[in-house]
């Protein structure tokens, strides 16, 4: 189970990303129960090319969507989807004032 203070990202938009970096066979994706995986394009053995993710209600958390758009270089489109539509950045959320953006004042406990 993820941090609650970190946001999560929807599937479609990962699985979307995924597919468009062109790094899996196309028809690779298998979906068993809350967990989706694909294959990478390659000739070396099968379980060094499987990725595997695990949705929850439809997201996945942070933690694994970040490393799943390192992997497959799109983590500057996460960071840009995360900033829109969870109103997360750099490491925060903020409040969309009047059209400027401020960090959320959090309580340390």
């Amino acid at each position: 189970m993820g941090d609650n203070y970190y946001p999560t990202v929807d599937t479609a938009f990962i699985v979307a990303n995924i597919i468009k970096s062109g790094k899996v066979i196309p028809d690779s994706q298998l979906k068993v129960g809350s967990s989706i995986t694909f294959v990478l394009k390659g000739n070396k053995a099968l379980h060094k090319r499987l990725v595997k993710m695990r949705e929850v209600d439809g997201s996945i958390n942070y933690m694994q969507a970040t490393g799943l758009a390192v992997i497959f270089g799109f983590i500057g489109d996460l960071l840009a989807w995360c900033e829109e539509n969870r109103d997360w950045k750099e490491g925060g959320y903020f409040v969309r004032e009047n059209g400027i953006l401020e960090l959320e004042e959090t309580e340390e406990e």
